[in-house]
């Protein structure tokens, strides 16, 4: 048997396992889901699998061929194991035996070695330094010391119970985020993916710098789907960055724009990526309350970026549709393919308005996907037993990095249960804060921006949940907003220079340097660093509070937000000189605090440089 004859074996292989994987998740999610422990190790089981047969076929050597073909078989073994002897473990995992132990070790072996496969090495070793730790921490002195534990007893932890590797956060892998790649897999295959890039165009096309707004607007509406940052680029940019370099935008602006904009989709309802669904799990809320609370925030950034678009515009003389003579129109868009967005806001209807749970939500958009594809004038589109098939392969294959990220995540989390550092850790940030919640927060935006540096935003928003969300809960922070904080700075560190993994992506198709972009897409995306501090001081842009406060607050805010962008780009009517950039610049930070002293000299500081401004584009108007 050849090498290439051997890999296309292992090709057809893993896309049976692929289906086989989604049809079990599928089929569990319907007709109910298996007790914790199994439904969670059969996921991790084929994720484990499908890792190290796709290696098999991608690798180029023999010796790299066979070592991954090994991997999988352990993988396959040794999770069969753990599935088959799920009850038995429960009852063992105060004294496994050696078997036992033995396959224990084996699974969190190929968990750190999937991850470093997958996404390199940040994550396994942060994930090695923590099993030292678990093991020899007895050697330690001082507040993080522990009386060590055996590899019997951290085997026991992280694979025999619910509370490593098949812990909570497996477990919201194994339903609610493979259950939305799924859709968004269908949203793709049945051309509803791309009805929102032709709305994008429509609405966004004809305005006074329409490319930059279409980047804006469909980087937002696929990030929602997507969960990754990255992958948005890749997909959106392709159109839009070549589009905006074409309107008259510098290609490091253009790259920074759909970079932003693909970011943020991770935080803008109903979806929100992975670790939306983690943060409900975590808090034991509805996931409808956690969309709810981040939809403000949310609009706000995308806002924020929008307004600098068309600053920058302005400041550019670039037009909109003069320059697109292929700009559908909107009205022609939704007679036609208005239906393919019925999944989607079927979608926001039963989370938003029924408040059904995620997963009884996700099945039924499903559905309703495979429907609405019947009505598709491409017959490539339509719902088939071919299209089925790819869709759910396709489903399989998307999932797995996240899973096997919430395994890895588990042996971080089981080790901080086991030794009790999460609390430790947590009283030390408080103790270092001084009391202070301002420098508490400041920690916390600076470990989630490092973290993400070399991590997924899921990863690091539940290593933070863990080692940071007590503190900041203990120092007053509402529960559902200091989530929030610490998810949010997770996602921006896709845009945050040095390692600024969005903006990087994006400067490969704008053609230009990466850090010029990088720097200018963490200044475009500047509010997204303020947004966090201002409901954290003010949770009424979470929806949390009076009715009353919540609307002064969502006026300021976007008061707040539009002297941010006007002090960025340094420009409002005309250039503003320094003095007018500070005075903005204060403005807009002085309404991040919700009280009411604050507000006010926040609007009569901007008002200083609005009003003048404006009267004098008005009376230029009036001579010309």
């Amino acid at each position: 048997m050849t090498l290439k004859t051997y890999q296309n074996g292992a090709a057809k292989l893993a896309k049976v396992l692929a289906i086989a994987m989604t049809v079990f998740h599928v089929y569990t999610c319907t007709f109910g889901l298996l007790t914790p422990l199994l439904q969670r190790s059969i996921h991790i089981g084929f994720a484990m699998v499908l890792i190290f047969l796709l290696a098999v076929v991608k690798a180029e050597k023999p010796l790299a061929v066979i070592i991954n073909s090994v991997l999988a078989l352990a993988a396959f073994v040794s999770y069969l194991y753990l599935s088959i002897n799920h009850e038995n473990l429960l009852f063992h995992a105060a004294s496994p035996s050696i078997y036992e132990t033995v396959f224990g070790v084996l699974a969190v072996v190929i968990v750190i070695l999937a991850v470093k496969k997958s996404l390199g090495w940040a994550l396994p070793i942060i994930a090695g330094l923590f099993i030292l730790y678990a093991l020899f921490g007895n050697y330690l002195t001082g507040a993080i010391a522990h009386r060590g534990y055996t590899i019997k007893r951290l085997a026991s932890q992280l694979t025999m119970n619910t509370e490593g590797i098949f812990g909570m956060v497996a477990g919201t892998s194994a339903t609610y985020i493979f259950l939305f790649c799924l859709f968004g897999c269908l949203l793709e295959a049945t051309g509803c993916s791309k009805f929102f890039m032709d709305f994008a165009i429509a609405i966004a096309g004809k305005k006074r710098g329409g490319a930059a707004k279409i980047a804006c607007v469909s980087s937002g509406l696929f990030g929602m789907m997507s969960g990754s940052a990255v992958a948005n680029v890749m997909t959106t940019g392709t159109f839009t960055i070549p589009l905006m370099k074409k309107g008259g935008y510098p290609p490091e602006f253009a790259g920074a724009v759909e970079a932003v904009s693909s970011t943020g989709g991770q935080i803008m309802p109903p979806i929100m990526g992975a670790a939306a669904f983690i943060i409900a799990e975590t808090l034991s809320i509805p996931y409808a309350k956690v969309a709810a609370a981040a939809l403000l925030p949310a609009v706000l950034y995308y806002v924020a970026v929008w307004i600098i678009v068309d600053i920058r515009a302005q400041k550019s003389h670039i037009s909109g549709a003069e320059q697109y003579s292929e700009i559908p129109k909107l009205k022609t868009i939704l007679k036609e393919d208005g239906f393919l967005a019925v999944p989607f806001l079927a979608l926001i209807l039963f989370l938003a308005v029924l408040q059904w749970s995620p997963l009884r939500s996700g099945l039924y958009s499903c559905a309703i996907a495979v429907i609405v594809s019947f009505f598709n004038k491409d017959k490539e589109q339509r719902f088939s037993l071919k299209m089925l098939l790819n869709v759910f392969e396709n489903t399989a294959y998307s999932v797995l990095d996240v899973a096997a990220v919430c395994a890895c995540a588990g042996i971080i989390i089981g080790t901080l249960s086991l030794t009790g550092l999460g609390i430790k850790f947590s009283s030390l940030l408080v103790t270092l804060a001084g009391g202070h919640k301002i420098l508490l927060l400041v920690f916390a935006a600076i470990a989630g921006i490092i973290l993400g540096m070399g991590m997924t935003t899921t990863t690091v928003y539940i290593i933070l949940s863990v080692l940071v969300c007590p503190a900041l809960v203990e120092m007053g922070v509402t529960p559902l907003v200091a989530h929030l904080f610490v998810f949010y700075f997770g996602i921006l560190s896709n845009i945050t220079p040095p390692v600024a993994t969005a903006s990087f992506a994006a400067a490969s198709l704008a053609q230009c340097n990466a850090f010029k972009l990088g720097f200018t897409a963490w200044k475009i995306g500047l509010s997204g660093y303020i947004l966090p501090f201002m409901f954290v001081y003010g949770n009424e842009l979470c929806l949390i509070g009076e009715p009353i406060m919540i609307i002064k607050a969502v006026i300021t805010s976007f008061f707040g937000i539009y002297c941010l962008c006007c002090g960025l780009e340094a420009y409002y009517k005309k250039k503003l000189n320094v003095v007018q950039i500070v005075m903005m610049l204060a403005a807009a930070l002085l309404l991040i605090d919700s009280g009411t002293l604050t507000d006010i000299i926040g609007v009569a500081l901007a008002a200083c440089v609005l009003v003048p401004n404006f009267i004098a584009s008005k009376k230029a108007a009036v001579k010309a």
